[in-house]
């Protein structure tokens, strides 16, 4: 997307982050306790997508063991190539491959990350308290 820059994430991006969160998972965002553990844990992989000046996005990831933990865009920044920007910004600086959890009936996310070349590997059920994980795995070269 024009204008849109990914950036290491800042503790002062925690209000936005929490906004994103919210909008995102309704029923079942990440407090905010966890973020800042997640920015302790992986600080390379936490990343924020910007555009306008606003944040837009964001994505956590292990740098070295390819598991993406937590990635969203706010719906009004839907469909405008920000996910895939985040997507591709973990692939490149990922070792190993990359690959996560997601809930079985969240089509929409399956989907994106189908087109990201990812497949699924395993069905876990009873992951997510009311839904089974499928877990998808990107290996080798993107299309």
């Amino acid at each position: 997307m024009d204008g849109a820059s990914i950036r290491a994430f800042r503790i002062e991006d925690m209000r936005d982050i929490m906004e994103v969160e919210r909008q995102a998972f309704p029923k079942s965002p990440y407090p905010a306790s966890i973020m800042v553990q997640y920015a302790r844990n992986y600080p390379g992989g936490f990343v924020v997508v910007e555009t306008g000046g606003e944040v837009a996005g964001y994505l956590i990831y292990d740098e070295h063991g390819g598991h993406v933990f937590s990635m969203a865009v706010k719906p009004s920044h839907r469909r405008k190539g920000l996910g895939r920007m985040m997507f591709m910004h973990a692939r490149n600086n990922v070792e190993g491959n990359l690959w996560l959890e997601v809930r079985s009936k969240n089509t929409e996310a399956i989907r994106f990350y189908k087109r990201m070349g990812m497949k699924i590997t395993e069905r876990v059920p009873g992951y997510y308290e009311t839904d089974d994980a499928l877990v998808m795995v990107l290996e080798g070269e993107m299309a």
